[in-house]
């Protein structure tokens, strides 16, 4: 499971947006070529939506850069079941940076 607090610093963030969230270009790039017709903010709002409604399934990720606590977790969007990565960055715990918002490249596992 995620931990409590990592999903709730992640959601505040998505909620607010602005400087709070970045997403990677090959992110954006996986996402947009699955949703043409989205937006960031849209994306924003699915994974916080999803990322809010309780106990979540996601396997921690060592080794990532920039500095943060990574968490990999399945979403769902469209009767479709994504893959998706976010860092939260060190130390501050307030900043957000989305590596992964696509469909699933190596199976059912994480």
């Amino acid at each position: 499971m995620i931990p409590a607090e990592w999903l709730k610093a992640v959601c505040e963030a998505l909620a607010q947006e602005g400087d709070r969230v970045t997403i990677t270009g090959t992110a954006w790039a996986r996402w947009e070529s699955i949703f043409p017709d989205t937006f960031k903010p849209d994306l924003y709002a699915v994974l916080a939506r999803f990322l809010s409604k309780g106990p979540v399934v996601g396997r921690r990720i060592y080794g990532m850069r920039p500095d943060g606590e990574v968490y990999a977790f399945f979403f769902e969007y469209k009767k479709r079941t994504l893959y998706g990565k976010i860092n939260l960055r060190l130390p501050e715990k307030r900043i957000v940076l989305i590596l992964s918002a696509h469909l699933p490249d190596k199976g059912e596992e994480l």
